[in-house]
């Protein structure tokens, strides 16, 4: 999809919005920080806690929540334990994991999650997979004036409500989406042999 400069800048600007929602549900600490209760690791991700933090050493398959979300406001902190790490941030997905392709979830919004701001696979980049098209827009230059070097903390805030997501990457707003049709669904973290660490997990639903 060919995106002028305005036309990004006025959709980021709108889908930003998307987070200011009154009538928010308490926060669910998704992660107690102690160990993996509430989650269910699946395809023989390699995930584990350590001292307050999830990590993934390597491995595919992908760490599910047991729960399902809809319309929700989730905050997630993460760094980068090597250059090129790769994993991937899963909303409303599929509960089913598909074996022929890294044993993710078999149908998924993803934000990427890798230590990358060039090329095909960038921070921040829109990854839909077995669901209706799309349309999303993505501010590699918003990304990159956020982004932290390896092992230091990055956070994202992704608002998914009805049929559109946002995320923030340190507080600025990097991608927009819109026609998601999939009202609700599990979220996860994705193995794709990266070295990473996780921690503050929180889910606000959305009334």
């Amino acid at each position: 999809m060919r995106i002028t400069p305005l036309l990004a800048a006025l959709c980021l600007t709108l889908v930003s919005g998307a987070a200011c929602f009154a009538g928010h549900h308490e926060t669910i600490k998704v992660f107690n920080g102690k160990n993996l209760d509430g989650w269910v690791v699946e395809g023989g991700g390699q995930f584990s806690v350590e001292k307050g933090v999830i990590k993934l050493n390597r491995g595919t398959g992908w760490l599910r929540s047991a729960d399902t979300f809809g319309d929700f406001v989730m905050v997630m902190e993460f760094r980068f334990l090597e250059d090129g790490a790769n994993s991937g941030i899963f909303v409303r997905t599929s509960k089913t994991s598909n074996a022929e392709e890294g044993l993710w979830p078999t149908s998924r919004y993803q934000v990427q999650c890798m230590n990358n701001l060039e090329g095909n696979n960038p921070l921040g980049y829109i990854f839909p997979h077995n669901v209706p098209e799309v349309q999303f827009l993505y501010d590699a230059a918003a990304v990159k004036a956020a982004y932290k070097p390896t092992g230091e903390w990055l956070r994202y805030e992704i608002t998914v409500r009805g049929s559109t997501l946002a995320t923030k990457l340190n507080g600025k707003l990097i991608n927009s989406v819109t026609d998601i049709s999939t009202p609700s669904g599990h979220i996860g973290i994705q193995g794709e042999d990266g070295l990473l660490e996780f921690r503050k997990i929180e889910v606000t639903p959305i009334k």
